[in-house]
């Protein structure tokens, strides 16, 4: 059962709501803990130590880390700031998905299911023919250490992830958006109404 801090929508309810996502199994320690960590070094450099009581449901991320950073001019690499930034979003985004919805899970991927039959047996499906079948994807292996995960909403609604270092040379950069448009796919253009190509 959630404590009765987590409801509370401040700096220490986010505190207690990480922690009651390790203890119920939603994240692991090693993914959690360091968005708690994070989330405390950014509140204590801003508000100081008594940081608690601060309302974290309405204020505007983008503003608050801007404030972190210009207080925490020359304390921290440029590495460790872009890491505090990230860590620090995706700890309020899970808080006020939580407050909004009680009931709220992290998002898990259901695995496949092979089709049952008339008995209620699983059927076999043959191999390599499961891929055809099933139209979600197969999951993409954990980011490594030293890649940061972006959000990045699509206009569909679905959320994608983009797995990339800390420092992104500007000729990756070129060479990732040119890859980004090559996967581009434009539905053909339609001919109006009675014409065609030769008309």
């Amino acid at each position: 059962m959630a404590t009765p801090d987590i409801a509370t929508g401040t700096a220490t309810g986010l505190m207690a709501f990480m922690d009651f996502m390790i203890a119920k199994g939603y994240g692991t320690a090693g993914s959690i803990n360091p968005w708690k960590s994070a989330a405390k070094n950014v509140f204590t450099v801003v508000e100081g130590d008594e940081f608690g009581e601060l309302d974290v449901r309405t204020f505007d991320v983008d503003e608050y880390l801007g404030r972190f950073e210009n207080r925490a001019m020359g304390k921290y690499t440029a590495d460790s700031l872009a890491a505090y930034r990230s860590r620090f979003r995706k700890a309020i985004d899970a808080y006020r998905s939580y407050l909004a919805d009680p009931n709220w899970r992290p998002a898990v991927k259901a695995s496949a299911r092979r089709p049952v039959t008339e008995n209620g047996s699983k059927s076999k499906v043959p191999r390599g023919s499961e891929a055809a079948s099933d139209p979600s994807p197969a999951p993409l292996p954990p980011a490594s250490p030293a890649l940061i995960a972006y959000p990045f909403p699509l206009k569909s609604g679905q959320l994608a992830q983009l797995h990339l270092p800390t420092q992104l040379d500007r000729d990756d950069a070129d060479r990732l958006t040119n890859f980004i448009r090559a996967l581009v796919f434009d539905q053909p253009r339609q001919l109006p109404s009675g014409g065609s190509d030769g008309e």
